[in-house]
């Protein structure tokens, strides 16, 4: 059968409810209506059980897309509102989608919570990286002023007194490299301390199993996404430090009473 017609999954539920009334008539006629439908369309009881499962594919921001990072990410949505979640990349094995499956009155404020944690993630990796490389920059400007090549300059015909080294040209590709490793440990610190706030959603034994049935079922041939260790320079683990602090004071995410899905976000400037 075909899974997207929620409306008529929706419509044999209710009449499965309505059979369990205390009215004897009223009980029999709405479960002969449900037996006829799901004879009718070949739903199944799993059909209806797995009905309450659903998911929610969303992108993932391009500027996330390091292995590290979007993992991390995806995790603590899913952990937050107990979910499951996979990755899809596209022909060039490069990740692009985020999918995460579970009950669906839970779907909906999680993928909200995926995207304002998204563009936050997204916005301290854009300030960071400006912060490092106006750092880096000031560095090497004050290493070749020590070597006394930092005030050798010629004097052009016109009497117009040039510089000999430009440090943006010189060591641009160097400190674009430093500045790139450094702001993915930064947010990789960053998002490790908002992962480490996240509380595990109190999810039931039959829900967890609803869930693996579905993914079984709708996505058997999934795979296993593998992950390489490295070292980091001594300028890397300080970056990863200080993000792990900003994220800790930083940021706070709170689930509602008795675990509602609903959350509050709230960053701190």
């Amino acid at each position: 059968m075909e899974h997207n017609n929620q409306a008529l999954l929706d419509r044999v539920k209710k009449l499965l409810e309505l059979s369990k009334s205390s009215n004897p008539n009223e009980a029999a006629i709405a479960l002969a209506r449900a037996q006829k439908l799901m004879q009718e369309h070949s739903i199944s009881v799993d059909d209806i059980s797995l009905s309450d499962i659903m998911e929610r594919k969303e992108d993932i921001p391009s500027s996330l897309r390091d292995k590290v990072l979007f993992t991390r990410l995806a995790g603590i949505v899913g952990r937050s509102f107990g979910l499951e979640w996979f990755f899809t990349h596209d022909h060039n094995h490069s990740y692009k989608h985020v999918t995460f499956i579970g009950p669906k009155d839970r779907l909906e404020s999680a993928c909200y919570t995926y995207t304002i944690l998204s563009r936050q993630a997204a916005n301290v990796k854009k300030q960071f990286a400006a912060d490092e490389r106006a750092r880096l920059r000031t560095l090497f400007e004050q290493s070749m002023s020590e070597l006394g090549l930092g005030s050798l300059t010629f004097t052009s015909a016109s009497g117009r007194v040039i510089p000999l080294f430009d440090v943006n040209e010189m060591y641009k590709d160097e400190i674009n490299r430093q500045v790139r490793k450094n702001t993915k440990s930064y947010v990789e610190g960053w998002l490790l301390s908002v992962y480490n706030k996240v509380v595990d959603f109190a999810s039931d034994a039959r829900e967890e199993n609803l869930i693996e049935c579905y993914i079984k079922k709708n996505y058997p041939n999934l795979g296993t996404m593998r992950s390489r260790r490295r070292k980091l320079t001594q300028a890397q683990l300080d970056a990863y430090n200080q993000g792990k602090t900003d994220g800790r004071d930083g940021f706070d995410l709170y689930r509602g009473v008795n675990g509602a899905a609903a959350q509050r976000l709230g960053f701190k400037n």
